[in-house]
């Protein structure tokens, strides 16, 4: 296309929208017509986005990343069409919405301040007050505030992409974008005004940030990044930053075990003395972390038992959340965990929940041939999943994102309700996705590698060179 006929179909476009945004505001609901005022500018900075985060060697994952935000626009319509028009407005998103429109009025009519409608707090709380804001800026509009929500999912698992692009050689890199872009799971679940969107959105920042500090990418700006990912996802859920945080710290681990083998080898002990002494300390930063984060989850999750031992209050834990999960048409029966020796079967159990006998309506059928299909696919991926414990002991994000997805897992044992574990489990899925996209091993030689381009030779031949 000539560059006289680009501007002829751009102020084609241009008009055409103008015209359908004048149309629908005067026959549609601003609930809806709202969306089409944070679309446009929402699209231009997506497009730009995505370019400049998968430039060079990751161009190809720009199709991918850009049908994703495609397919988040249609989850959040969809997301929004069930909780307004299947529910009638019952539900956590209907509530969110109705306190951010009028907070957000009462910013306008000068009954508050801007201050009033800042995030802050932690849990409902927080997730209430983002709503205002946002709202003071873009207006109360219900299908708005779901494609903005949604939007920040999208950049959530954007990160992912880009994260295990950094953190994995080897990666089936176009394989994980394409698995990640058209999961339902991903494209449904955090798409509304909720908690799901934000936690997906901070836990991406925050994982991508884990990955460029485990691949030495820049260590005041990844750690930044980490911190402020984490950060915001304990605002909401601190229990699941805590998970994060523990497979953060299982991979510093990994990574100070690898540089310490690489000084031996070498003799060198100038840079690499440097880069040691920066991963202990972060180590330890990490492990400063976690413990505060478990106390703020365990006080968050169980409030007024600040004597009970961290053990015991974990048990109590589960066993209240299994007790308010057991209700509704889609309560199950949950794996008996007793210990340690339970531990490997009940995160397997409720990783790969729904099963199609186990699905009960149109949403839990939906996940349950996503499950089926990651399984399939996974069979069919086996040489890869045999990669994964040397991987976990070699690659340090493998060792993050398996102990992340093992911890949530088993803090998922104790939910009773088919509903609510699958709308949680969104937020490990990104962490799920990477099983069938690991670096191929070879079984004669022990040895990972390999780029997406010879994949599917390397998978015939079982064996290449890392």
């Amino acid at each position: 296309m000539t560059n006289e006929g680009g501007r002829i179909a751009v102020i084609g476009v241009a008009i055409g929208y103008l015209l359908g945004l004048t149309w629908a505001m005067n026959n549609i609901a601003y609930d809806i017509w709202g969306a089409m005022i944070v679309a446009p500018p929402m699209a231009v900075v997506t497009v730009l986005g995505v370019r400049r985060l998968f430039g060079g060697e990751l161009q190809p994952l720009v199709l991918p990343m850009l049908i994703a935000f495609a397919l988040k626009l249609g989850g959040s319509a969809a997301r929004y069409w069930i909780a307004f028009d299947v529910y009638g407005g019952a539900s956590d998103a209907g509530r969110y919405h109705e306190y951010g429109r009028y907070m957000a009025g009462t910013v306008w009519d000068g009954t508050n301040n801007l201050g009033a409608v800042l995030p802050g707090a932690t849990g409902t709380v927080f997730v209430e007050r983002f709503t205002s804001f946002v709202y003071t800026f873009v207006g109360s509009s219900k299908l708005a505030g779901f494609v903005i929500f949604g939007w920040l999912a999208f950049w959530g698992v954007a990160c992912f992409v880009k994260a295990a692009c950094i953190g994995v050689p080897g990666l089936a890199q176009r394989r994980y974008a394409w698995l990640c872009a058209v999961a339902p799971s991903l494209v449904y679940w955090p798409s509304s005004i909720g908690k799901e969107a934000l936690m997906i959105c901070f836990l991406g920042v925050g994982t991508l940030g884990i990955a460029r500090l485990l691949e030495r990418r820049g260590f005041v700006p990844s750690l930044l990044l980490a911190v402020a990912g984490l950060a915001g996802a304990a605002l909401i859920r601190p229990h699941i930053a805590g998970v994060w945080l523990a497979g953060a710290f299982a991979a510093l681990l990994v990574a100070l075990s690898r540089s310490l083998g690489r000084t031996e080898r070498t003799g060198h002990t100038g840079r690499r003395g440097t880069e040691v002494l920066m991963l202990v300390s972060v180590v330890a930063f990490a492990a400063f972390a976690l413990v505060i984060v478990g106390q703020f989850a365990l006080r968050y999750l169980k409030p007024g038992d600040e004597e009970t031992s961290v053990g015991s209050g974990i048990t109590a834990i589960l066993e209240e959340t299994t007790r308010r999960s057991d209700t509704g048409g889609s309560s199950f029966a949950p794996p008996i965990v007793s210990g340690p020796k339970d531990w490997p079967f009940a995160v397997l159990r409720t990783l790969t929940r729904p099963m199609l006998n186990e699905a009960r309506g149109l949403l839990q059928l939906l996940s349950a041939v996503e499950m089926g299909a990651l399984i399939g696919l996974c069979v069919l991926s086996w040489r890869r999943l045999f990669s994964v414990p040397r991987s976990i002991l070699t690659i340090p994000y493998v060792a993050f994102a398996m102990t992340a997805l093992f911890a949530a897992g088993l803090a998922y044992t104790s939910f009773a309700n088919l509903g609510i574990l699958t709308r949680q489990k969104s937020l490990v899925f990104p962490l799920l996705l990477l099983l069938p996209c690991l670096p191929l091993r070879s079984l004669r030689t022990g040895h990972s590698g390999g780029t997406d381009e010879n994949h599917d030779d390397r998978d015939r031949q079982l064996t290449l060179t890392s």
